[in-house]
């Protein structure tokens, strides 16, 4: 029963974590006696909760996608099986406009090819060549209707910049969503206070959900707030559960060669919280999938979210290498800003013994050939310095701002 945290660490483990294990499966004879029932024996009386990343992902579908995903929630909405938690709707609100600015930035470049000219300088020797002259005609039909699509992608562009809310994921969820939208009810339990003790603790002992999230601005509070409005709705509704979610970190699910099962300590908190019904989690291509939608736009779903997982894979393997290198960079920032100093300390000594020079000029101490002598001598050194100088700002400047 005392084991040893999930989380390894050097501290020692304080009276309130010690049983945590006792804490995060506290019916022991529900472990062994709860069935998980298949998704093909639920899904059709199930609740299905949406996740922040799961109503962020349509706006990456093509029309055909987003018209499969408005047919699936339309369905579940009306038989008040769909939950979207508050929390979820708050962070997609967040991000939309990031997103669509990623639209935009994608027109952009579409935009920027159809203006390049197809012939830049006429190549005056071939003038009087029939195929030349051919291919100067078709260049300029091309550059025609670079202009007029210049012209159409210029107004989407716009459209999309101005008419917030706009686009065709957001008025889909503006018809569909509004009533499945649930708010987590404050409790003396789920007060501001506790839940971010509860956060604070889970992240502590690497319990499900939101402990990868630690770096976060809220300290992974946002999962836990979708996940604690589930909960909520598992005590209400007494059913099963499909969550939507295209999250695949350890937090959610235990890895093995990509996401294997749900984490069971989130699978039996369900189960205590619903009394004794199932949870699945499933990416959105899984729920369309599920709910029939066409085997093309299924496909489309899975490629795009395979796209994904790969540049999350590529992202997660460069973190090493970025973490040496950034150490490296700061070791480096650390020096040159070293060495500006003691450049900058030695001008000022140089510029300080320049004024004794002329002093003792001025006082008769030295003659005018050994003051221009020794000026020139600290002319030529400060400018050197100064040099120097130059070299080493521009080299930290790019340090830090690249």
């Amino acid at each position: 029963m005392n084991a040893k945290p999930q989380k390894s660490s050097t501290d020692s483990i304080s009276s309130a974590d010690a049983f945590w294990l006792e804490d995060l499966y506290p019916d022991a004879k529900g472990l062994l006696t709860h069935e998980h029932i298949p998704l093909s024996n639920i899904k059709d009386d199930c609740i299905v909760a949406l996740d922040a990343n799961a109503l962020l992902f349509p706006l990456e579908f093509s029309s055909e996608s987003v018209s499969a995903v408005e047919k699936v929630y339309t369905q579940l909405a009306r038989k008040k099986r769909l939950i979207v938690p508050a929390q979820a709707v708050r962070e997609f609100y967040k991000h939309r406009s990031q997103k669509i600015s990623e639209i935009v930035e994608a027109l952009g470049g579409v935009i920027k090819k159809a203006r390049r000219q197809i012939f830049e300088q006429p190549i005056p020797i071939l003038e009087s060549n029939k195929d030349y002259q051919e291919a100067r005609n078709l260049g300029k039909e091309i550059i025609n209707k670079g202009k007029r699509l210049e012209e159409k992608l210029t107004l989407i562009s716009q459209q999309l910049k101005d008419g917030i809310g706009s686009d065709p994921v957001s008025v889909l969820y503006r018809k569909v969503l509004g009533n499945s939208v649930c708010n987590l009810k404050e409790t003396e339990k789920l007060s501001r206070e506790n839940i971010i003790k509860e956060v604070e603790r889970r992240a502590r002992l690497d319990i499900a959900p939101g402990f990868k999230d630690k770096s976060k601005e809220d300290g992974g509070i946002g999962d836990y707030i979708i996940w604690a409005t589930i909960l909520q709705e598992a005590e209400a509704t007494k059913k099963h559960c499909i969550f939507v979610t295209e999250e695949e970190k350890a937090d959610w699910w235990i890895k093995k060669n990509g996401t294997f099962q749900p984490r069971p300590e989130l699978i039996d908190e369900y189960r205590r919280a619903s009394d004794g019904k199932s949870l699945h989690l499933l990416p959105l291509s899984g729920l369309l999938s599920q709910f029939d939608a066409e085997q093309t736009v299924v496909k489309q779903v899975q490629d795009l979210e395979k796209e994904q997982k790969e540049l999350v894979i590529k992202v997660e393997k460069t973190i090493p290498s970025q973490t040496k290198e950034n150490k490296f960079i700061e070791e480096e920032i650390k020096l040159l800003s070293n060495d500006l100093k003691s450049i900058s300390d030695k001008i000022e000594s140089i510029n300080s013994n320049r004024n004794n020079i002329i002093r003792k000029h001025l006082f008769g101490d030295i003659s005018d050939k050994e003051c221009k002598k020794e000026l020139i001598y600290c002319e030529e050194i400060v400018n050197k310095l100064i040099n120097d100088y130059d070299i080493i700002k521009s080299e930290l400047d790019y340090l830090k701002y690249n």
